[in-house]
């Protein structure tokens, strides 16, 4: 098991940051990931480009595809304590726009 990610905007930022510079990407993509709950809102936004990733903790209105998630459920997929599909499956988490985008980043991402 990973180690546990507290649903606040800080905590979850670090470990999407840290993720994203682990995953092994293969081709430039983007998303902007805004998460609900007891937080500033703030969204983030995750660049690929030429394998190399980038986050920020601001808004990419033209993203090729969005992730909004419950602060507490995303914390949880990030620690491992929770399932990526089972959550979008319950809700918890929605994927909106390039399916086909969405689909390799998320496998890379989550995995």
């Amino acid at each position: 098991m990973q180690k546990k990610i507290e649903p606040e905007f800080g905590s979850i930022f670090k470990a999407v940051r840290e993720r994203a510079s682990k995953a092994s990407f293969l081709q430039d993509t983007a998303t902007q990931i805004t998460l609900n709950g007891n937080l500033d809102n703030l969204p983030l936004y995750v660049k690929i480009e030429d394998g190399i990733a980038e986050v920020a903790p601001y808004e990419y209105i033209n993203a090729p595809f969005y992730i909004d998630a419950d602060a507490e459920t995303f914390a949880a997929v990030l620690s491992g304590q929770k399932d990526f599909t089972v959550a979008i499956a319950q809700g918890s988490i929605t994927v909106n726009g390039d399916a086909a985008q969405a689909i390799v980043f998320c496998s890379r991402f989550f995995s």
